[in-house]
């Protein structure tokens, strides 16, 4: 039987319904803020998102690399949220709700249209809709990805189903076949719609194949016209040179989709190769990489029914219990022989079941992107499968008597009622960055990531000092992280704890000679504890790496301009490393335009440091900077006297 998809009343009030209570379950992430972990590289720290929409934002969205990852349209919806809302936390939560709430009418309308059942269509979209597991994905404003993704995996789904009711229609019906003008347009807007949703999120990359199991159900597309793998009689005896045409067909059809998934997974390895991402093989081998994932894949359908315990950060432990991990393959083997033994009766147990096996496979971590072992983020489509398998069920086992029904109908009623009350309260728990990795350490115990989140929460809130004691432990749990001790070192030297902010990124830089973030950080703590060639040495290094850093290139400048050491000061090499720094800023920083009259003024040139020194109290003045507005307003008297700013002998 071939699905319908003429539009329907009764159909459309349901999934507005599903969407609305959708929407009204997650409505207090209006008032969320940014949770400091990856959000701020979407809103406030992206110079692209911040320029709003316009042609350089649109063109470098398909330029661009976030967190180790290319999203063009994720991107871009973010563009196009700051023009419209401008940098408002709120607007963006409710973006995110938003996009959920449809793919849960999407999701219904899907089922519905391929099942033409209509209350377990409704039943899995709840559940999808409304499990707490779904909470990352939507309350975490960096996870836009899976949502908006997820709209473009819907909308691919649904208009394949149209393209094969059209290209392929039933008794009695009338299409326009493959080759005809109205089935190639589905096909193509149907991968059009595909390659949105890679550009949403690569992990649709497992789409043709989820095509594929559509294919066998519920669109019985491997059978004869007029048979059914679940219908009251046997099935007759099926010609396999038949069933193996029809096999290579409805692959070689989709060729076009293969194509896709195969130059983006190569594109998504390649960035976050690129990027740092990828855990060597050489850390984590193949053995303890296999065990992971098929623990994973036991423990993400085990929180589906007890979603407890959940957390933003589940860190990697190294399983070496290889007796639990054998008996985990044998679990897993097992409900596969079990749902394939059950194709002809029961379909959709098999389809369900592969449904989350194959689209978890890029996630489930045979190749280890970052330090967590599993994410509540990830099942944010594969566990869809396991709930229509589970759903489908249902009528063979509870719908036989009065009693039972009811009793079934209580039952999904209660189940329903907790899934929500569970979800209202974990999205509690995403408020802000200290609450939510609070709890992530409370259900984790020790957790790297979770204690640097807490550390970037901390450090936002001006509370440094105990934000340095988070970042110390992450350091400790993870001595091989770099950004752990990078930040531990950045948060010492505002603290003024210069002496310790060296030794530790000393060891940094004993790991990675190269690492321009430790020799830039390195230099300031020694220029501050009077080692001024020693802080000369590590910027001069910085700058060989990044010779564009106007950070690097403005503490290097005022060194060789101000050093209260005669034979580190070199005027003209500050004047030029100064001029650089401004040139990147377009002058309109205070800071180094007070840098480049400095070294004016140490270079003899003082009618040029005079008029620079005049721009930086100008701008200071237009940006409200009352200090260093003061501080150059002083330094101006001194060059209007011609004399240089050297930093006192004795000073810090």
């Amino acid at each position: 039987m071939r699905p319908t998809f003429r539009v329907n009343r009764r159909e459309f009030f349901i999934g507005l319904l599903l969407a609305g209570i959708t929407l009204a379950l997650y409505w207090p992430v209006r008032g969320f803020g940014l949770v400091y972990y990856d959000d701020p590289l979407f809103l406030t720290d992206s110079p692209l998102i911040q320029s709003g929409l316009n042609w350089p934002s649109f063109t470098g969205a398909f330029a661009t690399v976030i967190a180790a990852n290319w999203h063009p349209v994720t991107t871009l919806s973010f563009v196009v949220d700051h023009q419209l809302f401008g940098t408002n936390p709120g607007a963006e939560h409710v973006v995110n709700a938003l996009f959920h709430a449809a793919n849960a009418a999407l999701l219904f309308l899907l089922l519905n249209r391929l099942t033409r059942s209509g209350w377990r269509s409704a039943l899995v979209t709840a559940v999808f809709a409304w499990h707490p597991l779904r909470v990352e994905s939507v309350a975490w404003i960096a996870e836009r990805k899976d949502v908006l993704s997820g709209f473009f995996f819907f909308l691919t789904l649904l208009g394949y189903g149209c393209w094969v009711k059209r290209a392929e229609p039933g008794p009695g019906e009338s299409g326009d076949g493959t080759e005809g003008g109205g089935g190639r347009i589905y096909y193509g807007i149907t991968l059009g719609l595909f390659a949105l949703g890679l550009m949403s999120k690569a992990m649709l990359v497992t789409v043709p194949l989820v095509l594929l199991l559509l294919d066998v159900w519920p669109l019985q597309r491997l059978l004869p016209v007029g048979t059914s793998l679940c219908g009251p009689a046997p099935l007759p005896p099926l010609d396999r040179r038949q069933l193996r045409g029809n096999r290579l067909r409805l692959v070689w059809e989709k060729w076009p989709f293969f194509v896709l998934t195969a130059g983006f997974c190569v594109l998504t390895y390649w960035v976050q190769k690129t990027h740092a991402a990828v855990v060597p093989l050489g850390n984590l081998g193949w053995p303890h990489r296999v065990a992971n994932a098929l623990t994973s894949y036991l423990r993400y359908p085990g929180k589906l029914f007890w979603p407890t315990d959940l957390a933003a950060i589940y860190p990697y432990r190294r399983l070496d219990d290889w007796l639990q991990t054998s008996v985990i393959a044998l679990i897993l083997a097992s409900i596969s022989a079990f749902v394939c033994l059950q194709f002809r009766r029961r379909p959709w147990l098999a389809v369900g079941w592969f449904w989350y096996l194959i689209t978890a496979l890029p996630i489930i971590g045979l190749v280890q992107v970052g330090e967590t072992a599993m994410a509540d983020r990830y099942t944010y489509l594969p566990l869809i499968g396991p709930v229509i398998a589970l759903v489908w069920l249902i009528p063979e086992t509870w719908t036989r008597t009065v009693f039972t029904r009811g009793l079934l109908s209580l039952g999904i009623a209660a189940g329903l009622a907790g899934l929500v009350g569970l979800t209202r309260h974990q999205i509690q728990y995403w408020h802000d960055t200290d609450r939510l990795f609070s709890h992530t350490l409370a259900v984790t115990g020790d957790n790297a990531g979770a204690e640097a989140g807490r550390g970037y929460g901390l450090e936002h809130e001006g509370r440094l000092s105990e934000a340095v004691g988070h970042f110390s432990k992450a350091m400790w749990l993870n001595p091989e992280d770099r950004e752990y001790r990078l930040k531990t070192g950045e948060l010492l030297s505002q603290l003024g704890e210069w002496s310790e902010a060296a030794d530790t990124l000393s060891v940094l830089l004993g790991k990675n000679p190269n690492d321009v973030g430790a020799h830039e950080d390195l230099g300031s703590a020694l220029s501050h504890l009077r080692r001024y060639a020693e802080a000369r040495q590590h910027w001069e290094t910085a700058l060989r790496f990044a010779p564009d850093d106007p950070r690097v290139l403005n503490n290097l400048a005022w060194l060789l301009a101000t050093c209260p050491e005669a034979r580190v000061r070199d005027g003209r090499e500050a004047v030029a490393l100064a001029e650089h720094a401004c040139t990147l800023t377009q002058f309109k920083t205070t800071r180094f335009m007070g840098t480049l009259a400095a070294a004016q003024a140490e270079a003899g040139r003082f009618d040029d440091a005079i008029a620079t020194a005049r721009k930086a109290c100008d701008l200071a003045a237009a940006h409200g900077e009352t200090e260093l507005f003061q501080r150059n307003q002083a330094l101006l008297a001194l060059y209007k006297k011609h004399q240089p700013w050297h930093e006192p002998a004795n000073g810090p």
